[in-house]
């Protein structure tokens, strides 16, 4: 399972959904992972230490997966093909969504709707 930026942030919040998502991957011994994108975008946005530290613990013994010449190769793909359907995407959720392809894991989101449109991507919300 690859963790999008958004459950992150909602874990950091204690958002309900996003808590008993984490905790049904756990009993269910989902290897959790977090696209080095994700990790930096959410890094980006914490202001103070305590928040940093807050996010380390979220993030605790969860793979951080690098992204490759590989990954690059099909996130530039799928935005040309969602492109050329009139579906533009986020570059940073294109790249997200192609980590996953590669290593062929779901990404977990409440931001189903952007990620559904890309083809042989599987989405799990919460």
């Amino acid at each position: 399972m690859i963790l999008d930026s958004c459950f992150l942030v909602d874990l950091m919040d204690d958002d309900p959904s996003a808590v008993a998502k984490l905790e049904e991957m756990e009993r269910q011994r989902n290897p959790l992972r977090v696209s080095a994108l994700s990790d930096t975008e959410v890094r980006f946005g914490i202001e103070e230490p305590d928040t940093l530290e807050t996010y380390d613990s979220v993030i605790d013994g969860t793979l951080v997966v690098p992204y490759g010449a590989e990954d690059s190769r099909t996130a530039a793909r799928l935005m040309q093909d969602l492109e050329d359907r009139g579906e533009r995407i986020g570059v940073v959720d294109a790249m997200i969504a192609a980590t996953a392809l590669e290593i062929g894991e779901p990404v977990v989101t409440r931001n189903v709707s952007e990620f559904r449109r890309v083809d042989g991507l599987e989405v799990t919300p919460y």
